[in-house]
């Protein structure tokens, strides 16, 4: 079953539990999952601080609003696309979780939100998530 890891910064639970919900419903329609496996599905949320970023994080995490770490079994690429196309679009909504980065966003000139994606496979062997091979993906 898929494992989600969102990096990004602090969000209020409300918020992280939206966030869950959707990619949840996302990953069950672009991965082609039946409606059962949503409960085995497993989404994590990562706080990445945004000052001094570090410290085993993904450098990818650092750079973009929101890094989204995908690991499954026997991902297409068509699968990864529709994915991260959805999810894009879904993170793209998020609003900052203060008033003051929003408007701070706006002042530098910010548009949406950075998405990046890192795709791994899942070793059939275990059922842990121990990483076969990764690939990265921008969005």
């Amino acid at each position: 079953m898929p494992y989600l890891r969102l990096y990004t910064r602090k969000l209020p639970i409300e918020q992280r539990r939206v966030i869950a919900r959707n990619l949840i419903e996302i990953t069950l329609r672009s991965l082609k999952l039946r409606p059962d496996q949503r409960y085995q599905t497993t989404v994590q949320f990562i706080t990445v601080p945004r000052a001094g970023c570090g410290g085993g994080f993904l450098a990818s995490a650092c750079e973009a609003d929101f890094t989204l770490e995908v690991l499954g079994r026997g991902l297409t690429e068509q699968q990864k696309r529709a994915f991260a196309e959805d999810a894009t679009a879904m993170l793209r909504q998020v609003e900052p979780a203060n008033p003051w980065s929003r408007f701070v966003r706006l002042l530098r000139g910010e548009g949406a939100h950075q998405v990046a994606f890192q795709f791994s496979e899942l070793s059939p062997a275990v059922s842990e998530p121990f990483v076969v091979r990764s690939q990265y993906i921008a969005a």
